[in-house]
């Protein structure tokens, strides 16, 4: 199988597993839309395959259905409250970015991990903001950390925390960058939030 038709697999089925998310919670588009703070015609690109969404976006988007970013990506078959995981990102596919969950035990809310490798000819996506904190360890490098105005080029061991709610985005720097990023952000109780 080539990469781009991985990519176009692996899409669809995050698409696929968004929509029964959504459906399984009862939430119309615009509700989701709204919850997430995304348009009702991006959510539905990013339903039916024919977008991949930023890291933000996949942020936003579990935390509003209330499950990790592991299960939109389908890798949360664990059952305990314990998570291992032993996956190796694939190289990046043809949108220059992949990403892998490395955190999200079953009903994990609070705490994402991620496993993120950007090409160094990604062209630079939106700025993300979203609630919470962000800390990332830059594995391989460099990384430029857009934060608001300024610019911050990060070569491999370096650390970075910040507040999430402000504008921000990650590129990389004359080769591929590698970056383990957790986020956190407080949990939204869905019961009453689109009533």
């Amino acid at each position: 199988m080539t990469t781009d038709a991985r990519a176009e697999m692996v899409l669809a089925s995050l698409g696929d597993r968004l929509r029964m998310e959504r459906e399984r919670r009862g939430l119309t588009l615009d509700q989701l839309a709204e919850l997430a703070d995304l348009s009702k015609p991006y959510l539905s690109r990013l339903e039916s395959g024919e977008r991949q969404p930023a890291i933000g976006t996949l942020l936003v988007l579990a935390r509003s259905l209330g499950v990790s970013v592991a299960s939109l990506l389908g890798e949360d078959d664990q059952v305990a409250p314990l998570s291992i995981h032993r996956r190796i990102p694939a190289e990046p596919g043809p949108t220059g970015i992949s990403i892998t969950a490395c955190g999200g035990y079953a009903g994990a809310r609070d705490l994402e991990a991620l496993r993120v490798v950007v090409s160094h000819d990604r062209p630079p996506s939106a700025f993300a903001k979203h609630a919470g904190e962000e800390w990332l360890y830059v594995v391989r490098g460099p990384l430029l950390l857009e934060y608001g105005p300024d610019n911050h080029t990060l070569p491999a061991g370096t650390t970075a925390h910040f507040d999430a709610s402000r504008p921000h985005r990650l590129n990389a720097v004359r080769h591929e960058a590698e970056i383990l990023l957790v986020a956190s952000a407080p949990h939204r109780d869905l019961r009453n939030s689109h009533r």
